[in-house]
């Protein structure tokens, strides 16, 4: 699923239009179905990804090579998100200004903005949907407002 593109900086200029910019997105993950969903639906957006199962794992790759945004769950048993996103800015480099969307299995607006306040460029409640998923990348990838960036499920 994997393949190497340029970093953020070194997008097509705003002429070349015709070719979509596309994301290189870190999955972090400890539950497999959830991490084959995200990178199935980055797959669909034309976006490639990496997958990781845990902490450490997330912190390898990020210091091997540059992702756009890392789509991270916030209640893996390994790690908590709050010490999982104080590692990632500790990275040496780019790699610590990576955007990080945070999910969650608790959409609870509070819960939302607690994350948001910690650091998370986002917040995406699951169960996961393609829509959801696109909006979130697209907003932080256009550096929205954090005050928008929480994607609960509708109803």
């Amino acid at each position: 699923m994997s393949e190497h593109l340029l970093g953020p900086e070194s997008q097509p200029a705003a002429d070349d239009a015709a070719e979509p910019i596309r994301s290189h997105v870190l999955i972090v993950d400890d539950h497999a179905p959830s991490r084959r969903l995200c990178a199935g639906y980055c797959d669909l957006f034309d976006h490639t990804s990496e997958m990781a199962g845990g902490v450490m794992e997330a912190l390898a790759a990020l210091r091997r090579e540059r992702f756009h945004v890392v789509v991270m769950n916030v209640h893996m048993a390994e790690s908590g998100a709050l010490e999982t996103l104080r590692a990632i800015r500790a990275l040496p480099g780019p790699a610590a200004e990576t955007p990080v969307i945070g999910l969650t299995a608790v959409g609870r607006g509070d819960e939302a903005q607690r994350w948001l306040g910690a650091g998370l460029a986002g917040v995406l409640a699951k169960p996961i949907t393609a829509a959801r998923l696109y909006a979130a990348l697209s907003m932080v990838a256009d550096n929205q407002p954090a005050s928008s960036r929480s994607w609960a499920p509708a109803g």
